[in-house]
């Protein structure tokens, strides 16, 4: 039997089966048992299979990466891209994904494991600031239109979300309502959440000596997923000859994602629906509008979007 030693400079074993293999199962222990322990647990081992199997830069300089954002803000396709064998070799950081609910509850009483990316922390500027953290960090936040969140939001309650708190409620009330009052009851609930307060929060928040800084998700959607994802690396100071750096987002493209279909392809079942933004256009009308300003004042225009 082959002897795997860490940090060797090739690949000595199938990683590409290996890691389709700890994703299944990742996946489907996080979805069908909920355990946050079992998550937790075999978030550990999974990361801990990494540095066996891939040769890792040891002069990368940041101990920790912080990535937060509230939900629906392409959380998932960050994870993918922390987790991807090319990021751990260019960064030797290892996913540690945040698996609560956070917003108005998140709660950060322990520092992160070091080397490690902490990933889709649904936090407000003030919990994260709680966080202990090392010296050397680096933190980004990923802002959204408002509106599209509504909308992604309900289409996700309502059809396509797995069956975790607090989506049953949830579902169950939105499939007994039209579309215009399933839209007023998540904007509702979304403030409940702390969702608003969350994003408003990080326009607010002081800077740290560049350490911090907002993207949007728009510059995803709708640009050079290329051209975006060197913006991310080039704040977190991870270097990628740009050969690699286009594989990479080509492994994690809307299209792979969505198992074929181009962004703005709508499947109102799929998790990953339509790809764009603006699509609040097409499902507020004037009632859902005012409610919505009602609930976020000038949110919108706050975070930097046209009303």
């Amino acid at each position: 039997m082959t002897n795997i030693k860490q940090d060797s400079p090739e690949k000595l074993i199938s990683s590409e089966d290996l890691d389709s293999t700890l994703r299944s199962a990742f996946i489907r222990s996080k979805v069908v048992e909920r355990n946050t322990k079992r998550a937790a647990y075999l978030i550990a081992s999974f990361n801990r299979l990494y540095p066996l199997i891939y040769r890792k830069n040891r002069d990368y300089r940041l101990t920790n990466v912080y990535h937060c954002c509230t939900q629906k803000t392409a959380s998932q396709w960050f994870r993918a891209i922390f987790h991807d064998p090319a990021f751990y070799k260019a960064t030797g950081l290892v996913s540690c994904p945040y698996i609560e609910m956070g917003l108005r509850n998140a709660s950060f009483k322990k520092a992160f494991p070091r080397k490690t990316v902490a990933t889709h922390l649904y936090a407000g500027y003030q919990a994260y600031a709680t966080i202990p953290k090392p010296k050397d960090y680096k933190t980004f936040f990923v802002l959204r239109d408002p509106r599209d969140t509504v909308v992604s939001w309900y289409f996700s309650a309502k059809n396509s979300h797995v069956l975790i708190e607090p989506i049953p409620e949830m579902r169950l009330a939105l499939q007994s309502m039209n579309m215009r009052d399933g839209l007023i009851y998540i904007i509702d609930r979304l403030q409940d959440f702390g969702s608003f307060d969350a994003q408003k929060s990080w326009v607010d928040c002081p800077t740290e000596e560049d350490r911090i800084r907002l993207f949007r998700y728009e510059s995803l959607a709708d640009d050079d997923d290329v051209k975006f994802l060197k913006s991310i690396f080039q704040h977190l100071e991870v270097e990628l000859p740009e050969p690699e750096l286009i594989d990479l987002a080509k492994r994690h493209t809307f299209s792979r994602l969505s198992k074929g279909r181009e962004q703005g392809e709508e499947d109102i079942n799929s998790h990953y629906r339509k790809g764009k933004s603006g699509d609040w256009k097409n499902y507020f009308d004037a009632k859902v509008m005012n409610h919505f300003l009602d609930v976020t004042g000038d949110l919108t225009e706050q975070l930097g979007y046209e009303l």
